[in-house]
């Protein structure tokens, strides 16, 4: 791996090594789970490198000759940016486990606890709207998959309080659903007790970046962006491309959170949480969100 002293070299470096690994996604998705492959993901990382990702539970399957050929596209492309011996880090990992405040909220906010019909809580991410003006809340994919998919009734905070119903389910660039229902306001639950903060902007983030996730069961938690449009195997949509790893926490009931950096009026929303494995956490970017559903967040 080069040897990288100065920060504009760093993320000049960086900028190459994600354009070597964007040129090889069409060659390598083949070999996701979702294709019945032995890869869980794939991408770069703010350390410099790129990674490849294989399935902890097919260690014993993982053969050298499948290395060489995922080797020798990335290695292929990266001649076009004028790289040689590209630096790959063959590794495994565990697929995500999809993780699943409780008071009535009106209007409804981003980081407050919903339910589905099986009476299973998440957590709301945001405030939106389509491009007709039509408003709503983005909400957990997986979540509404499990609850019964595109026409099923959510609930906050409990089966008492129906606030709408699924209207649109992600699954390509984004873990994420559509519900459409008029009461809503742009503003987060940002930290306890009922600290609420407005929603000024939204963007796509990047690596190194410090983020927060505001979730139903963790809570308010804070971590950096690892590795940024990576391919991952997702247990309910195979695989979602262009996500984001970081290291904040999470647990069950946190799927759907919103995920954020603060600004000076407020925040900005970034992506939607979905998961986590070992020390780490995955979120769907906020691009991916607008792409899959059509709607953007709402903002003051």
């Amino acid at each position: 791996m080069p040897e990288i002293s100065q920060e504009e070299k760093k993320w000049e470096w960086l900028h190459v090594i994600e354009t070597c690994i964007l040129s090889s996604e069409n060659e390598i998705s083949p070999y996701m789970r979702a294709n019945d492959g032995s890869l869980i993901g794939f991408g770069y990382s703010v350390d410099g490198y790129i990674f490849v990702e294989f399935d902890e539970e097919l260690r014993d399957k993982i053969d050298e000759s499948t290395m060489d050929e995922l080797y020798t596209i990335i290695n292929s492309n990266g001649k076009y940016a004028e790289l040689s011996d590209v630096p790959v880090v063959f590794r495994t990992a565990s697929i995500p486990q999809e993780d699943s405040r409780t008071s009535t909220w009106t209007p409804l906010i981003g980081g407050i606890k919903i339910v589905r019909l099986i009476n299973t809580g998440s957590t709301l991410s945001f405030a939106a709207e389509d491009s007709s003006g039509t408003k709503g809340f983005v909400m957990s994919g997986h979540a509404a998959v499990n609850g019964g998919g595109v026409g099923a009734s959510i609930y906050q905070p409990n089966l008492l309080r129906k606030v709408g119903e699924v209207e649109d389910i992600g699954g390509t660039y984004a873990d994420a659903a559509w519900v459409e229902t008029t009461d809503v306001t742009s503003e987060i639950y940002h930290t306890d007790t009922n600290i609420l903060k407005d929603v000024t902007n939204y963007n796509d983030t990047s690596v190194g970046s410090t983020v927060y996730m505001s979730g139903i069961t963790s809570g308010k938690q804070t971590g950096d962006v690892i590795e940024a449009y990576i391919q991952k195997s997702s247990p309910t949509f195979g695989t979602l491309s262009r996500q984001f790893k970081a290291d904040y926490e999470s647990d069950e009931g946190d799927s759907g959170a919103p995920v954020y950096k603060l600004t000076s009026g407020g925040v900005k929303i970034v992506g939607v949480h979905w998961g986590s494995e070992s020390s780490y956490t995955y979120f769907s970017p906020i691009s991916g969100v607008i792409s899959d559903l059509g709607v953007e967040p709402l903002t003051v």
